[in-house]
């Protein structure tokens, strides 16, 4: 037995055994990450309606035809009022990203630029995002209040935007939002708060419907403000991220309750995504300056995610949840949690990113497979065949991206709501809110950006996933074989990291073809370190598998004792018992 596996996965392990590393014949690992962002940006230019000024939907429900009904009525705002100021941020964010990944895509398409269009337009005279509220309250209501939340999206994507062009109007710009944002913050000393994505106006905090609650939790803006730090390099960004962290450690905002995150433990209740996200900044920010009061906050909460979700990248909706959903939003914040985490001195969290991305995320991203055309076609076997054909074409406009709310093994949920098929995000049987897609994109890219890294230290790869760097190409073997390659394309020292579930003693490397002995480095000595490599040499590493069975009872709704059978090979999940119904994500 590998007893490293139990640092990494939960429950009963058995049927234990080893695939031994082969220097031989191994396959190159199908998970294509360039693949996954080039279907993203069909999504993300499919979704917005040029015809209502690129409004984004966020009320996606795919057996459905229409595929689009608003959840919330619409009103003289816009058609899908949910998405106003938060499907559009987040989708605004991933364009670029997803078109760096694609590769070949340098300028952005009219779609981009009118999505945008429309998320500047939000913001007014004061530097402030002022958006009709429905997407924090879930209710309809008329007119405009400010949204922090949109704002600090648009100080994020505006920041990477000054970043990658250099025009200083619109580093001028993100200083004034920022300033806008620090003006309306609240303070108990130096340490701040908002009440969580409430929006506002004329001093008053709009405390109704959803966000009787969701005012009661953390507000996102730490990590808005340390990434407007590193593209800008101006201080005053960091000194109002680390007041915010101040005040979430501290726990000085009112009426939280226990959604407040248990400083012990890492314990809360409430919705999920709204604490990750939160939380997210706090882990760049700790890894910034430092900070291990910051980083150790962030890994007890990410850690309890973890715990009462599983070891492949489901995570529940809320704590504690009355049937089991997940919201692919918290995997995404998970893996940029993580990629913070592992950064800051915990390697072995790039572990939890890979199973993440390679399970849950991968066996998510939405297509119209073989078998969701024929449940399809089932379903509406009574409609004319025109329709169905008509319904089937307009679901290619969100290929590329994710199922927000599968089940453990099926992407079908809720089957009998009232029955699969009728039009509705709730209804329907499949959920695609519009919030989940980007914010599984952005898994992808923080993937992407942390599998290759350049440090002082030398070259680190992170990651058993292919990449084509320009500091070195990098070429994963499947996840059963055991193998990595690298090619350097820069001199220097270079970190190769195997899992952290594999044995040690079982790490083998070679160079340029050659046995290399294998010296532990890095970060908790997690990596197999090779120096003094030139352009050019070519370097391996292999450690042995293990296939094993696995078997829990997921945490998220108390009192059930439903078991769940999860059967890997490596960081690969094969099997999930109970098996998925409808379209089982692993068969």
């Amino acid at each position: 037995m590998n007893f490293t596996l139990g640092s990494q996965f939960r429950g009963e392990i058995k049927d234990y055994t080893t695939v031994q590393a082969s220097l031989a014949e191994p396959q190159p690992d199908t998970l294509d990450l360039g693949g996954m962002a080039r279907m993203a940006l069909n999504y993300l230019r499919g979704n917005p309606d040029p015809g209502r000024n690129y409004e984004c939907k966020f009320s996606l429900g795919p057996l459905g035809i229409p595929f689009w009904v608003p959840m919330v009525p619409s009103n003289e705002s816009g058609f899908d009022v949910i998405s106003l100021g938060d499907t559009d941020c987040r989708m605004d964010m991933q364009y670029a990203h997803m078109r760096a990944m694609a590769g070949g895509e340098p300028d952005p398409d009219p779609v981009e630029l009118g999505v945008r269009r429309r998320v500047l337009s939000y913001l007014k005279a004061d530097h402030l995002c002022w958006v009709n509220p429905g997407a924090c309250v879930g209710e309809t209501i008329s007119g405009e209040w400010v949204s922090p939340w949109a704002t600090a999206y648009l100080l994020y994507n505006l920041s990477e935007t000054y970043q990658r062009t250099g025009d200083l109007k619109l580093k001028r710009q993100t200083r004034q939002i920022l300033l806008a944002l620090k003006k309306i913050t609240l303070w108990d000393g130096d340490r701040a708060f908002f009440w969580g994505i409430a929006p506002y106006k004329n001093g008053q905090w709009l405390l109704r419907k959803w966000c009787r609650v969701h005012g009661r939790n953390y507000p996102f803006i730490i990590e808005p403000c340390v990434r407007y730090y590193e593209c800008t390099g101006d201080e005053e960004g960091l000194a109002l991220a680390r007041a915010f962290a101040d005040g979430f450690v501290d726990g000085i905002q009112p009426e939280m309750g226990t959604q407040r995150v248990n400083p012990e433990t890492g314990e809360f209740t409430g919705h999920v995504h709204l604490h990750t996200h939160a939380v997210w900044g706090m882990a760049h920010l700790g890894v910034v300056l430092g900070e291990r009061r910051y980083l150790d906050w962030a890994k007890k909460t990410h850690d309890f995610v973890v715990s009462i979700g599983t070891d492949y990248g489901w995570y529940p909706e809320h704590v504690s949840q009355d049937y089991y959903r997940t919201e692919v939003c918290v995997a995404g914040d998970m893996v940029s949690l993580a990629a913070w985490l592992a950064r800051g001195g915990y390697p072995e969290y790039w572990d939890v990113i890979e199973r993440t991305i390679r399970n849950q995320l991968q066996k998510s991203q939405f297509f119209l497979t073989k078998s969701f055309v024929d449940l399809f076609k089932t379903i509406h076997k009574e409609k004319p065949s025109n329709v169905v054909a008509n319904a089937l074409k307009a679901l290619r406009s969100i290929e590329g991206g994710f199922v927000a709310q599968s089940t453990f093994n099926d992407w079908v949920s809720y089957p009998h709501n009232p029955r699969l098929g009728v039009p509705g995000m709730y209804s329907n049987g499949i959920h695609m809110m519009g919030c989940c897609p980007p914010e599984g994109m952005r898994a992808l890219w923080e993937t992407w950006e942390g599998g290759v890294e350049k440090r002082k230290e030398g070259i680190f790869i992170n990651l058993a996933l292919s990449r084509n760097h320009e500091l070195a190409r990098v070429a994963a073997s499947r996840p059963e074989d055991g193998r990595l390659d690298v090619e350097a394309r820069t001199p220097g020292t270079y970190y190769l990291r195997p899992p952290a579930w594999s044995e040690r003693t079982e790490w083998k490397a070679s160079r340029n073809g050659a046995n290399l002995p294998v010296y532990w480095g890095g970060p908790a000595q997690a990596y197999v370190v090779c120096r003094n490599v030139k352009r050019g040499e070519k370097l391996a590493v292999t450690w042995s598998v293990p296939q094993f069975t696995q078997t829990f009872r997921p945490a998220s709704i108390p009192d059930r004792n439903e078991k769940l059978i999860c059967r890997w090979v490596g960081s690969k999940l094969i099997e999930v018992k109970p098996k998925g119904h409808y379209l089982p994500m692993f068969k």
